[in-house]
C-alpha cells in the first residue's frame, strides 16, 4: 500500500484527496511520518520538520496519526495474504511478502490470484493496493516501486537483470544515502550501470557493499519469506561493567557501545530495528527493564542510540550500581522508504559508513565513545 498512512488519512477525510497531505509523527518532536504524491513534488519528505515543510509547501495539509486505523487495514491485509500461504512476512507498514511457491494447482496464475486479492482488499479497506510479482523478495518489492500507486507488476523468471537494467538506482531498496552519492559522482544513474563493472574495481571505490548491490543489480536475492509462526530475527548485545557504577556518564558510554556493535551486525545483514528492549542488572541481583517499538525502523547508530537512551533515562531510576546491561534489537525488518526520522540523516549515513571501515580494518575498540552532546 504506496504512502500508507496517507491514503489511511485520506479514507477517513475524502476531502484530503488530491491536495498536499502529510501524516505527522506521533510524539512531540512535529516530524513527518508520511507524505502525499503531491507533497512529494513540492519538495516535502518523510522525516522533515513540519517547520521546514510548511515553508516548502505553504498549502500542506497535517494530520495526526490514527493507530487504530492503521491496526484495522494491516490485519485485513495480513488475513488476506495468510489465505494463500503461511509462508507470510510483514516489511513495514502496509506491506507484506507471500511466497506462493506449489500454489499454482490449488489457486491458479499468480497474476490472476492478485487481482482477486486486490479486489478483496479494495471492498474491505477502499484502497488499491500495488503488487508485485517476482521471483524473490527483491525483484517484487522494486515492481510494486514500479507499478505505484497502484496495478499489478509481473516479473517473468529468468528476465530479472533486464527488468531492472534501464532503472534508477534509487529504486534499489534499502542502500545508503552515503553509497548512492557515491555511485552518482563516479556517473553511475542506472542499475545497468552497475552490472558493468567488475564488483571487486567497484568494492575498491565504494567498499565491501560494492558486491552485494552488484547481486542486487541483477535481481539476485537469496532472503527466504518468513513463515507466519516464525518470528523476525533478532540480536543481543551485552556488557558486563569492569566496575560497578551508576555514573551517568559511564553507563552511557557503555551503552553506546551496545549500540555500536548492535547497529553494524544489523547494517551487515540490510535490515533495519523495529524495536529495542534494554535490560539493567544492579549491584544487588536486582533488574529491570524496558521494551520500546521504533517507528520507522532505524539502522543508524546515532538514531539508535538516541532512542536507548530515553529507554536508560525511564528505567535507570535506582542509587544502586550497576553489574552489567543488555540491549535486544528486535523486530528486524526489510527497509521500507525512509528509516530515520531525522533530519541529519544523510549526516549520519556518512559517518555509520566511515565508523564501519574502521572497525573493519582496526577493531571494534578503534573507536570509543566517552559522551554526547543532547540538543534540547
Amino acid at each position: 500500500m504506496i504512502h500508507f498512512y496517507v491514503t489511511a488519512a485520506c479514507i477517513q477525510a475524502p476531502r484530503l484527496t488530491g491536495y498536499p497531505v502529510a501524516v505527522l509523527a506521533p510524539g512531540s518532536r512535529r516530524v513527518l511520518l508520511d507524505v502525499s504524491s503531491k507533497a512529494w513534488e513540492a519538495g516535502v519528505n518523510r522525516g522533515m520538520t513540519f517547520e521546514a515543510a510548511r515553508r516548502l509547501c505553504p498549502d500542506l495539509v497535517t494530520v495526526d496519526p490514527t493507530p487504530a486505523l492503521y491496526n484495522r487495514i494491516e490485519r485485513t491485509l495480513f488475513n488476506q495474504a495468510c489465505t494463500l500461504s503461511p509462508l507470510v512476512e510483514r516489511a513495514g507498514p502496509g506491506h507484506v511478502f507471500v511466497d506462493l511457491t506449489g500454489t499454482r494447482r490449488l489457486f491458479g496464475d499468480t497474476a490472476k490470484v492478485a487481482d482477486r486479492v486486490r479486489a478483496a482488499i479494495r471492498d474491505a479497506c477502499r484502497i488499491e493496493p500495488a503488487v508485485g510479482i517476482g521471483s524473490n523478495m527483491l525483484v517484487s518489492k522494486i515492481a510494486t516501486r514500479v507499478i505505484k500507486p497502484t496495478g499489478v507488476c509481473t516479473v517473468i523468471p529468468g528476465c530479472e537483470e533486464e527488468f531492472m537494467a534501464p532503472l534508477p538506482l534509487t529504486l534499489l531498496p534499502g542502500i545508503e544515502g552515503h553509497l548512492l552519492d557515491q555511485l552518482l559522482q563516479f556517473n553511475l544513474h542506472l542499475i545497468r550501470d552497475l552490472t558493468r563493472i567488475p564488483p571487486d574495481i567497484l568494492a575498491s571505490a565504494i567498499g565491501s557493499e560494492a558486491f552485494t548491490i552488484t547481486n542486487q543489480a541483477r535481481g539476485i536475492d537469496l532472503t527466504p519469506v518468513r513463515g507466519v509462526d516464525q518470528p523476525a530475527p533478532s540480536i543481543t548485545e551485552q556488557i558486563t561493567l569492569a566496575e560497578q557504577t551508576n555514573d551517568d556518564a559511564f553507563v552511557k558510554s557503555a551503552l553506546f557501545h551496545l549500540v555500536a556493535s548492535a547497529g553494524e551486525r544489523v547494517r551487515a545483514m540490510g535490515l533495519a530495528i523495529g524495536a529495542i528492549r534494554l535490560l539493567l542488572r544492579y549491584a544487588d541481583g536486582l533488574t529491570a527493564s524496558r521494551r520500546q517499538m521504533i517507528r520507522p525502523p532505524v539502522s543508524g547508530d546515532l538514531s539508535l542510540y538516541d532512542r536507548c537512551c530515553r529507554v536508560l533515562e525511564k528505567l535507570f531510576a535506582r542509587r544502586v550500581r550497576l553489574a552489567d546491561l543488555t540491549l535486544e534489537c528486535t523486530d528486524l525488518t526489510f527497509p521500507y522508504g525512509q528509516m530515520d526520522l531525522f533530519d541529519n540523516t544523510e549526516r549520519e549515513e556518512h559517518l555509520m559508513a566511515a565508523l564501519d571501515v574502521i572497525r573493519k580494518n582496526h577493531g571494534r575498540n578503534a573507536i570509543r565513545f566517552w559522551g554526547r552532546e543532547r540538543s534540547g
